[in-house]
């Protein structure tokens, strides 16, 4: 039924973009474009140990629930190191999930010497958003073990479906075109996070115009990509608000959804 009214949708949009709509212009109707957001590193502390400095920061605005980019610097004496060996952790500090470690991707170094990974800061109850990072690292002869307390924000990148996490995983910044969307989907055991697979996966892009007017645009069938992640090719036919409703059916269990709503495709970045 999805799949149908998205036909019925695009069968009103087809021959009309990118040509221009006659009967009924939709980019007339559209909002102002917003400004755009912040997509770089955000500080989230300083910290020194060993003989080392180490300094750590989050992309989209700093720490929120689910997928994390994180970028560690490390300096000794001053000088940037570029050849450690880092290890990141992340732990739930409270709710029903305090004490148990999270979902990690392991960094590595950058062109800038930043070592570049992520970390899915989940949570049963959003209610409760309190963690830990930690990295030890390993350079020169040195060790570094440090942490940084952090106060995720609950906002659109992770939303909970029945008993199931899912978590916006790419893009960071959504731009007019052809996009991969990623999710990844985590249960809570009660003692751990569990990336779910072998799960059919679903969506359903929506643009609202107001007045009860409103569109979708083309999107591919999902891909199953292991360890919990699920993916797209999304074509955004315009910049502005959008929504994202996801629906994950684990084998044998029934049909969890999840709606993204109020992130912002922009138009690509031209370069000078």
């Amino acid at each position: 039924m999805r799949r149908l009214l998205l036909f019925s949708w695009l069968v009103l949009l087809a021959g009309c973009v990118p040509d221009g709509l006659t009967d009924f212009d939709f980019q007339d109707l559209q909002p102002p474009a917003p400004p755009d957001e912040l997509t770089g590193d955000v500080l989230v502390g300083v910290a020194s140990d060993g003989g080392l400095t180490v300094t750590l920061a989050a992309a989209r605005g700093g720490p929120h629930l689910g997928y994390v980019r994180l970028g560690l610097s490390v300096e000794e004496a001053g000088a940037t190191v570029t050849t450690a060996d880092v290890t990141l952790r992340a732990v739930a500090e409270a709710g029903p999930a305090a004490g148990v470690a999270l979902p990690i991707k392991a960094p590595a170094v950058d062109a800038e010497g930043v070592y570049r990974g992520a970390a899915f800061l989940l949570a049963p109850d959003t209610t409760v958003r309190r963690f830990t990072i930690s990295a030890t690292i390993r350079a020169n002869g040195k060790m570094a073990e440090v942490a940084f307390p952090v106060e995720a924000r609950n906002d659109l990148w992770m939303q909970p479906a029945g008993d199931l996490l899912v978590s916006w995983v790419d893009p960071l910044r959504p731009v007019v075109g052809v996009n991969r969307f990623e999710v990844a989907v985590h249960r809570w055991t009660g003692a751990a996070f569990e990336p779910v697979d072998g799960a059919d996966a679903d969506l359903t892009p929506y643009m609202d115009m107001g007045g009860g007017d409103g569109h979708s645009t083309p999107f591919g069938d999902f891909a199953a990509l292991g360890d919990g992640r699920y993916a797209w090719e999304v074509d955004f036919i315009m910049s502005g608000g959008w929504e994202m409703t996801v629906f994950v059916t684990p084998a044998g269990a029934s049909e969890a959804v999840a709606t993204f709503v109020g992130y912002t495709v922009y138009e690509p970045e031209v370069e000078a």
